[in-house]
């Protein structure tokens, strides 16, 4: 069997679209997930923060192993107390 050229032009144009309409799906998806995670962390940032100053210092982090122990290592500049932006 034969496939004329204009045939498999459309073919390939067919397959192409229906690849590019699945990347395209890709970033909203991405910013979706990026939206759904910066919300979570606002909420334990909220509920950690026990005295509602905007800052979680280390006696505040006891009950979050993760954050107790890589404490330090967030605290770049070594204030003694985590922002929402070092979380980032």
């Amino acid at each position: 069997m034969r496939i004329s050229p204009a045939a498999l032009m459309g073919a390939l144009a067919g397959a192409l679209l229906v690849t590019l309409s699945g990347f395209a799906q890709q970033p909203a998806d991405a910013a979706d997930d990026l939206q759904q995670y910066q919300q979570r962390l606002g909420k334990l940032f909220r509920q950690l923060d026990s005295n509602g100053d905007g800052r979680l210092e280390r006696d505040e982090v006891r009950s979050n192993a993760y954050l107790q122990r890589h404490f330090s290592r967030l605290d770049r500049t070594n204030k003694g107390y985590l922002t929402p932006e070092d979380l980032r």
